[in-house]
């Protein structure tokens, strides 16, 4: 009975957690991992590191040419150290396409303050 019994219950087991494991395979969907939660590709991503990295750039480079004030660049530098903070929390389990928007449009406000900080002559650059 017991040689019966002990089969029985490990295959009673195996049929239970197939379906389970089948549906949570870890994240492999056709033998790759899923990265982003169907969020972005990897260009779109790079891109708006690029643009983050091209804004931060701008805000040292009218720095240095004393177009923008020290305060102003502070102000810009802490909103790109915040963007790059977020964008590297969102990216620990995959991005997801909301995320990636939301980053998105704060890089974009962040590369038109830059613009407009260059522009407006307000007379406080030092």
């Amino acid at each position: 009975m017991r040689k019966f019994l002990i089969p029985a219950l490990m295959l009673s087991t195996v049929v239970a957690v197939a379906p389970a494991s089948a549906q949570y395979g870890g994240g492999h969907r056709g033998g790759h991992v899923e990265w982003n939660r169907g969020g972005p590709s990897r260009q779109a991503i790079y891109e708006l590191l690029r643009d983050l990295q091209r804004a931060e750039n701008g805000i040292q480079r009218s720095l240095n040419r004393r177009v923008i004030s020290p305060r102003e660049a502070f102000g810009l530098r802490r909103d790109a150290n915040r963007i790059e903070r977020q964008l590297q929390m969102a990216s620990r389990n995959g991005i997801s396409g909301r995320e990636f928007g939301a980053l998105r449009v704060q890089v974009n406000r962040l590369e038109q303050r830059l613009r407009i900080e260059r522009r407006d002559r307000d007379g406080r650059r030092y």
